[in-house]
């Protein structure tokens, strides 16, 4: 069975076997030779570092580099309208890290994406001294009120196997995986004084969320092509077939 180990814990002829691989990443960070050591870049959202992987019978393939989040929410938030229609939140928010397959080079706007309510669990220091992370409940919460402007939480579902992986090619830890019903009666207004940019915030029907996927954008230009707010919604109306409507 594969798995992954540091360059600390290989023994001298693994190592050796590993250095004379052809399918080895290379960090280039302008010292003369990186190969046979480990690295890790680290923030208080998560790390990047490099690992090696193995086969079956413990001999090294190759390596790549890991991410690693800290701990996380993603969050299908919807309601039912004065009609009883289903409608769920989509946030508008720009994520700077994107190439813009339309646009190529770097000299183009941050491209906006229409996405489900995420966010990390926040930070807490206990009597102890010891940091440690909201609840999984409370920080869902928190982040779809912040996110989506929902102020009454009717239920929060945990859908079975509650947990999410972006991308297991390189991503090597989960995201909790909840729904949540708010009342679509009692929705705030966005606060303008926040850490991350949101464009909106709205509620769409599950008709309107299948065209804007199937045309790729909105009328505004919001991209639907992020690949962890399209799989939530996946898994959502796999759970709630009836609300695909």
């Amino acid at each position: 069975m594969a798995a992954t180990k540091k360059w600390k814990d290989l023994d001298p002829n693994s190592r050796r076997e590993f250095l004379s691989s052809k399918h080895r990443w290379i960090l280039n960070a302008g010292i003369p030779n990186f190969s046979g050591i480990d690295w890790e870049a680290s923030s208080p959202f998560g790390s990047v570092g490099s690992a090696i992987v193995f086969d079956s019978e413990g001999k090294p393939l190759f390596d790549r580099p890991y991410y690693a989040e800290a701990p996380n929410v993603n969050c299908v938030v919807w309601g039912k309208d004065k009609n009883g229609v289903a409608k769920f939140a989509v946030i508008s928010q720009p994520r700077p890290h994107a190439d813009d397959p339309e646009k190529p080079g770097d000299n183009h706007k941050p491209v906006v994406f229409g996405q489900i309510v995420m966010g990390f669990l926040e930070k807490l220091v206990g009597q102890d001294l010891l940091e440690k992370y909201e609840n999984t409940h409370d920080g869902a919460i928190r982040e779809t009120a912040e996110e989506s402007g929902a102020q009454v939480i009717l239920d929060i579902e945990h859908p079975a196997y509650p947990w999410h992986n972006p991308n297991p090619t390189f991503v090597k830890t989960w995201s909790d995986l909840l729904f949540i019903e708010a009342d679509l009666k009692q929705i705030a207004e966005l606060k303008k004084d926040r850490n991350e940019p949101i464009f909106k915030a709205e509620y769409i029907t599950a008709e309107e969320l299948r065209q804007r996927i199937a045309d790729g954008k909105d009328e505004d230009g919001a991209v639907y092509r992020d690949c962890t707010s399209l799989s939530t919604w996946f898994i959502f109306f796999c759970c709630h077939p009836e609300l695909f409507i």
